[in-house]
């Protein structure tokens, strides 16, 4: 995967567009560019009706989602990702939320419950690009969820590698990451990785 290159909306692949109007992309690409940010990396290529997963850390601020949600609309990348579906009976938050792609989903449901519920929602999008933090939580935690990597499983997606970096203002659009048959191999192996980005609050990762 190339790094240290300038993701534009023109790399972004037929299948990831969204086709927003064009005003909205550019007010977003303007935000990024008044706080010094860029997406740096390379949009990984994929066939229509495939599923990718996209990870995403360190998550430790509501900063996280502002540049993430500006990156998304600047780029015009079609994104799904899961929320707090309290958060969605909000009116104007809700709709918000929604165009950009969110799915509502009872965060108070056991592992597997939520578990076996993102993989409904996510079977009827027929091939989509799902982010999530594999954190779970803003908040310190040792125990990163399992989640992404059993949704990954059982919809036949692929795992892509992005962060955050406060430190260079980055965010990094990486490399594939290939699961093993060990999960808890596989979250400290991704936990070692993302020891090189810098958190909003270091203290929280």
């Amino acid at each position: 995967m190339t790094k240290n290159k300038i993701v534009s909306p023109s790399q972004i692949p037929q299948v990831f567009r969204a086709y927003r109007p064009r005003f909205i992309q550019l007010l977003a690409r303007l935000l990024l560019k008044i706080f010094g940010w860029k997406v740096d990396g390379t949009i990984p290529e994929m066939k229509e009706n495939e599923n990718l997963v996209l990870i995403a850390a360190p998550h430790t601020s509501n900063w996280d989602g502002i540049f993430g949600f500006a990156a998304i609309l600047g780029l015009d990348v079609k994104i799904s990702y899961f929320g707090k579906y309290t958060l969605f009976k909000k009116p104007l938050l809700g709709r918000f939320l929604k165009y950009m792609g969110g799915i509502p989903v009872n965060k108070n449901k056991p592992g597997s419950g939520l578990v076996k519920e993102a993989i409904a929602n996510i079977e009827k999008l027929k091939g989509s690009l799902i982010a999530m933090a594999p954190e779970g939580t803003r908040a310190k935690t040792e125990k990163w969820r399992t989640g992404f990597l059993r949704i990954a499983e059982a919809v036949d997606a692929k795992i892509f590698v992005a962060a955050f970096d406060f430190k260079t203002k980055r965010i990094v659009l990486d490399k594939f990451f290939q699961p093993s048959d060990d999960m808890q191999k596989d979250l400290e192996s991704l936990k070692l990785y993302y020891k090189q980005f810098t958190a909003k609050i270091p203290e929280n990762f």
